[in-house]
């Protein structure tokens, strides 16, 4: 974590801001923007854990295959009036 913080404002649902602060009185989080940091850091790990698994599992596709999908939306996108770029 960066010892150097910003300040941004932010509007949440009461219900968000309710627990929030219940982190923090049960001493579960510092502050509130303690906890508003932890949920976000989780949802960033959590996206990065699913590019990696999806890097990897693009790492073993089929070229082939990958091709003819390719060709197969590119046609229905065409048949739909659509661009294939």
């Amino acid at each position: 974590m960066s010892d150097t913080k910003r300040r941004i404002t932010i509007t949440v649902d009461p219900g968000v801001a309710d627990y929030a602060e219940q982190l923090v009185h049960d001493g579960r989080a510092g502050s509130v923007s303690d906890a508003f940091n932890a949920a976000l850091l989780a949802q960033r790990r959590r996206e990065l854990h699913g590019l990696a698994l999806l890097r990897r599992r693009a790492a073993s596709a089929d070229p082939d295959r990958v091709a003819r999908l390719r060709a197969h939306v590119d046609r229905q996108a065409r048949e739909q009036g659509f661009s294939a770029e």
